[in-house]
């Protein structure tokens, strides 16, 4: 009789921690954007926002450049079959998802909760690798000055011209 009582409760904590763990599972798959298909990596160097139809350079250019150089950079670029790559409208940054979860992390400090990118306004910076849960929410855009430097991630339209 001992042995079933104990039985019971084996099951029963297993099944309990099954359903635990299927929550957790479909918590995690509905928190990120990217495990729904919206994004996705097309294993050469890009990745596709489906919703939008753009297509993100999945690396940036590993530097901070001028604004010169970040246009001189996309005119340049051939990546993925492409060579139509550009600097991103300052509406653009809304997949900031995909770039949370692909992009590396540029700065070490504690502090920083994103990495600066040029748009295609000399004067606008766009924040990218937004780490939401390392502290209060961010600007969509920031002032860029002149003589400022920041990073370059490259994006193209994918819809037919």
């Amino acid at each position: 009789m001992k042995a079933d009582a104990k039985m019971r409760k084996v099951l029963k904590f297993s099944l309990v921690l099954t359903a635990l763990l299927l929550l957790f599972f479909s918590f995690l798959k509905s928190s990120f954007p990217a495990a729904t298909g919206r994004f996705v990596d097309n294993g050469d160097g890009t990745v596709s926002d489906t919703k939008r139809q753009i297509m993100w350079q999945k690396g940036d250019n590993g530097e901070e450049v001028s604004f010169d150089q970040a246009r001189t950079y996309c005119v340049n670029l051939r990546l993925g079959n492409h060579d139509d790559w550009r600097l991103p409208n300052p509406e653009e940054p809304d997949t900031e998802t995909v770039v949370e979860l692909m992009m590396p992390v540029h700065s070490s400090l504690p502090y920083v909760r994103f990495d600066l990118y040029w748009s295609s306004e000399p004067s606008v910076l766009l924040p990218f690798n937004y780490r939401p849960a390392r502290g209060a929410e961010v600007l969509r855009a920031y002032p860029a000055g002149k003589g400022d430097r920041a990073y370059v991630r490259a994006v193209r339209s994918m819809r037919k011209r």
